[in-house]
């Protein structure tokens, strides 16, 4: 990536670069983007895609060692209670600013 892709993508996200910063990205950026060719490189053909990055061994759902928690339905907050912290409610609901009109 050179200073003139880095001048434009800091103009995007509205940042003021000194030129040094400019060269010190452009250099850091170029060695990410090398890094990622080399990736592209590697001979994938013969890994199964998956579709969660949690998959084992099999292709089936029941295969999937999650470390994440069950999906199983809990009782919410009462009604009263999620009300109870809002800065503004009406009506038995949240109140919130009209801004279409």
């Amino acid at each position: 990536m050179d200073r003139a892709q880095i001048r434009h993508v800091a103009s995007l996200a509205e940042l003021e670069l000194t030129d040094d910063e400019e060269e010190r990205l452009a250099a850091e950026i170029g060695r990410v983007v090398a890094y990622v060719s080399e990736l592209d490189a590697i001979d994938t053909s013969d890994v199964p895609p998956t579709a969660h990055v949690t998959a084992g061994a099999g292709s089936s759902l029941e295969a999937l060692v999650s470390p994440l928690r069950p999906d199983e339905p809990e009782p919410g907050l009462a009604h009263d209670d999620a009300l109870a912290g809002a800065p503004r409610a009406a009506h038995g609901g949240f109140s919130v600013p009209t801004f279409v009109e």
